[in-house]
């Protein structure tokens, strides 16, 4: 009994890693122009319209996740670990990146700013691995260098 209830929960969590996989994969593979329109139609549409494509509908799901991982203080690497991996990617993008916007929407949330912040110290305090702490500097210049241009 006891063994189907592990078989359970490692199905469970292998298939939510799976689906954040698929969702992270989609939102850091949309065109930039296209995911801040989605940011943006997300941000004017009500909380549960029907309408909207995949990129709404992955945002949603991306900040459900974050949400439920912040009130749960479960680790956000499954999310932020491709960020810092896109990064890398258009480390010499003049543009903004789809990192760097989809932190720059989920850090409008104050709670979701501190969790996220809070776990990307995490990772480069780590150490484990130099492509993500390449990686992660480039990540946080990006981000210095996005809020200096909003500023």
């Amino acid at each position: 009994m006891e063994y189907e209830t592990i078989i359970w929960k490692s199905e469970s969590t292998s298939m939510a890693s799976a689906m954040v996989g698929r969702v992270m994969n989609t939102l850091l593979n949309a065109r930039p122009k296209k995911l801040e329109n989605a940011v943006a139609r997300l941000g004017e549409a009500p909380h549960n319209s029907v309408e909207g494509g995949s990129l709404e509908e992955s945002l949603r799901f991306l900040n459900k996740f974050v949400k439920e991982a912040v009130e749960e203080k479960q680790s956000l690497d499954e999310v932020l670990v491709p960020m810092i991996e896109n990064a890398l990617k258009f480390k010499e993008s003049k543009h903004p990146t789809q990192a760097m916007i989809l932190l720059n929407w989920l850090f409008q949330d104050e709670a979701l700013f501190t969790a996220l912040a809070n776990d990307l110290a995490n990772i480069i305090s780590r150490r484990e691995d130099r492509y993500i702490a390449l990686g992660w500097c480039r990540l946080v210049r990006s981000l210095v260098e996005y809020e200096n241009r909003m500023a």
